[in-house]
């Protein structure tokens, strides 16, 4: 807050030229805080620019030079300056995208209320909790405000107003002329709101999901079949919304609460967690299905291997996409194995097999884990058989119990050191296959003490000299 006036005072009568434009207002109004300022500015935005990153001992960069937009940093906050478009301020402000942006205040009327220039009715829309486009040619100038429309409703938790839905409806075409990575930022931030599946039935009401991702059509035509009445898309919407009610409610024992938290609150790529990019291989979790349907001699559905056709399409889409790849390889992982821990359930899963299971994915064995049980719990409230999921819930917990052994196993009860010195082991595959071994025996239950795993050493190099 204290940025503004010592902007005023640093820029002195320059300041009567500039003007703070757009979501620092809107924030204001909410009593938001807001640590990006834009301004624009009514002569040289650059020379300003400079000026300002002189005057408050911040570094100045030719953000979108091109496009007159410059930047400062300060700290911790950034202030773009930007060239006025047309004549004046009102000119300026019906090229904005919502009427809650839409809206000025000069620097110099110090943020008075009765000074906001509002010519599209934001405050009014504020009050009414309503997003709105501007003008006719909003989404023309740039697509990507249908997206950012469905953002600001999750963020704000506004309405969009029923015109401004039939316009994006009417031009959602136009966002296949939109860079994917832009397109992917504003999809992050939806994913990362606490309700996302309402802001994705939103996108899918709006047909924005479609037209980013050309493969959701061919899910709308995987309908009925054995384990849902609706079609595949529309499951899988369903299905982030039970993985957000099972991250939400959290109903399992503390040990197994603490490590699934842990593992969800993990940093991806910068502003991504590991739980906002689980929300995303749900989404597709399915999406090889229409890739893999067979039809049988009763004319049932089946879609065989459907995992492994979905994981070599999430890799392509998600390099169509740009997904960066932390994010990409845990989409893979979660598309490629979501079927595992049922597959377990109907058929039985031995020490063995779950040892190998925990080995292979690590921490993302719980992301897994939680896909399924939101996966099962959607398919079954969509055939009406609730009463089948609290036996599969407690089956899951009873793995991510498991899988609380299996990391407490990670620090062995003998180190590499131990090993090189009491049996003379100097062969490093040797080494790693012992501690391997011991590991596996301890996940087991027929090693638990460090006695243990000495034994069973012993027995190895007498088996071996035999």
């Amino acid at each position: 807050m204290a940025t503004i006036p010592r902007l005023i005072r640093k820029l002195g009568r320059e300041a009567y030229n500039v003007y703070i434009v757009g979501g620092y207002i809107r924030d204001r109004i909410l009593n938001k805080e807001a640590k990006d300022y834009d301004f624009v500015v009514k002569g040289n935005a650059e020379e300003i620019a400079k000026l300002a990153a002189e005057k408050m001992g911040g570094s100045f960069v030719p953000f979108m030079a091109e496009k007159g937009t410059y930047r400062i940093v300060v700290g911790d906050e950034i202030l773009d300056f930007t060239n006025l478009r047309g004549k004046d301020i009102y000119e300026d402000l019906a090229h904005r995208d919502f009427t809650i942006n839409a809206m000025a205040i000069r620097l110099t009327d110090h943020f008075e209320f009765e000074y906001i220039i509002d010519p599209f009715g934001g405050l009014k829309d504020i009050k009414n909790r309503k997003i709105r486009h501007v003008a006719d040619y909003t989404f023309r100038e740039d697509p990507l405000r249908a997206l950012r429309a469905v953002r600001f409703a999750a963020t704000y938790k506004f309405d969009i107003d029923e015109a401004t839905k039939a316009k994006i409806k009417e031009e959602a075409h136009l966002l296949k002329n939109v860079a994917p990575e832009r397109i992917m930022n504003e999809i992050f931030m939806i994913i990362r709101e606490k309700d996302s599946h309402k802001y994705l039935r939103l996108m899918e009401e709006l047909s924005l999901m479609e037209n980013i991702f050309e493969e959701v059509a061919k899910l709308k035509e995987v309908g009925k079949c054995y384990y849902q009445l609706i079609n595949a898309w529309i499951h899988s919407i369903r299905a982030v919304e039970e993985y957000e009610n099972i991250i939400s409610a959290m109903r399992f024992p503390k040990d197994v609460e603490d490590l699934v938290s842990e593992y969800l609150e993990k940093p991806m790529s910068p502003g991504n967690k590991v739980k906002d990019i689980i929300k995303l291989g749900i989404l597709f979790h399915d999406i090889g299905k229409a890739d893999s349907i067979y039809i049988d001699v009763e004319n049932r559905l089946h879609f065989y291997n459907h995992e492994i056709k979905g994981a070599e399409i999430i890799k392509k889409m998600a390099s169509r996409m740009r997904i960066p790849k932390k994010e990409t390889n845990l989409l893979k992982k979660l598309v490629l194995y979501h079927k595992k821990p049922l597959d377990y359930y109907i058929e039985g899963v031995n020490n063995k097999t779950l040892f190998r299971f925990f080995y292979h994915l690590k921490d993302n064995a719980i992301g897994i884990l939680l896909a399924s049980l939101a996966d099962y719990t959607a398919s079954r409230l969509s055939f009406g058989k609730e009463e089948d999921i609290p036996r599969y819930e407690n089956f899951i917990t009873k793995l991510l119990k498991r899988y609380v052994e299996f990391k407490e196993t990670e620090k062995p009860l003998l180190s590499p050191l131990d090993i090189i010195l009491n049996f003379d082991v100097k062969d490093g595959k040797k080494l790693g296959q012992i501690l391997y071994e011991i590991r596996k025996n301890r996940f087991y239950g027929e090693i638990k003490t460090k006695e243990d795993a000495v034994e069973f050493i012993k027995e190895r190099m007498r088996v071996e000299k035999i």
